[in-house]
């Protein structure tokens, strides 16, 4: 039986790329977490060394669940069950009650990178190798700006990441959904898995109206980065990860303009924050009940959604078959 997603979308659930599983400061050295995420139970630990892992996290000798009472030694994790352990590669290195490790006990491993205080995982359906490097984020790096990830800047809702990355070429729903009407043209270049949507807008000031453009980059349907021009400086990520094929978690990870004086956010930085939390949750009842509309029937100057459309196939293991 269909579930009500594959109803609304046909396409696949989970499109390949790299996608937020875990924040950096959820996993201390030396700490296994559980995860649920591509319609599997993963383990995030931290080793010794300071690196991130993720591996499936049920145990290949009797199914034990190693965010569950697991233990990390060095770089290697440990089942609460038997105490089986296992490198970052997966492969198990210790059996405490046997003179040989078994060498086809392997736990997945997935390709894991650490961005801008966030853990990232590749998903391939055919457990590819990373096609593609995540971009560096400098705005991390930089003094003049700070970290801002609150909690209520996260949702879980029935959706799919392509519907959530589409909005950023639908310019029409920003002034019917948002009551941001200030926008002009859109400028879209696509090139591999990164697709670049530069909009003019408006900013409505309370010194008047500022003219200036949101530059959105999306590289695959797992990161979006917005940055503003014309007020001030301003870095967003939106990272949308599918959990399940029904439901996905989505959440902005914020770096605001720092105050040069205080060291405190600026009240700008902090009113964009609201701002797109704001918007993403106006935009969650539409995603949760729209369906797919495979040949749209579009107004004049909407094209951008099909050139997204076309961009987006890409990330589907059968259109590069």
């Amino acid at each position: 039986m269909m579930s009500d997603i594959e109803k609304r979308f046909p396409f696949d659930a989970y499109p390949k790329g790299w996608f937020q599983v875990a924040y950096s400061r959820e996993v201390d050295a030396g700490q296994v977490i559980g995860l649920h995420y591509f319609g599997r139970r993963l383990i995030c630990y931290r080793g010794d060394s300071g690196a991130a892992y993720v591996l499936d996290a049920y145990c290949p000798h009797l199914g034990a669940d190693i965010a569950v009472g697991g233990t990390v030694i060095e770089e290697c994790v440990t089942c609460p069950f038997h105490g089986w352990r296992f490198d970052a590669t997966g492969h198990n290195v210790e059996i405490p009650y046997a003179k040989s490790v078994n060498r086809t006990a392997k736990l997945h491993a997935w390709p894991t990178v650490e961005r801008a205080g966030i853990v990232f995982v590749w998903y391939s359906a055919s457990s590819t190798e990373p096609e593609w490097e995540l971009p560096k984020i400098p705005e991390s790096d930089d003094a003049a700006f700070t970290f801002y990830a609150p909690e209520s800047a996260r949702w879980k809702f029935r959706s799919h990441p392509q519907e959530v990355c589409e909005n950023t070429v639908d310019i029409a729903h920003f002034a019917t959904v948002h009551g941001v009407s200030g926008f002009g043209d859109l400028d879209l270049e696509t090139e591999g898995h990164r697709l670049r949507a530069v909009a003019e807008v408006t900013f409505q000031t309370p010194r008047g109206p500022v003219s200036g453009a949101v530059d959105s980059e999306l590289f695959g349907m797992g990161l979006d980065v917005v940055r503003h021009r014309g007020l001030g400086r301003s870095c967003t990520l939106l990272t949308v990860t599918p959990i399940d094929g029904e439901f996905v978690d989505a959440r902005y990870t914020f770096f605001v303009q720092t105050d040069q004086e205080s060291g405190e956010m600026t009240r700008m930085g902090l009113g964009f924050a609201r701002d797109f939390c704001r918007q993403i949750e106006q935009d969650i009842p539409i995603w949760e009940n729209k369906i797919y509309r495979d040949r749209p029937q579009l107004a004049r100057g909407e094209g951008a959604i099909n050139d997204f459309r076309a961009w987006a196939r890409h990330s589907y293991e059968e259109a590069t078959a």
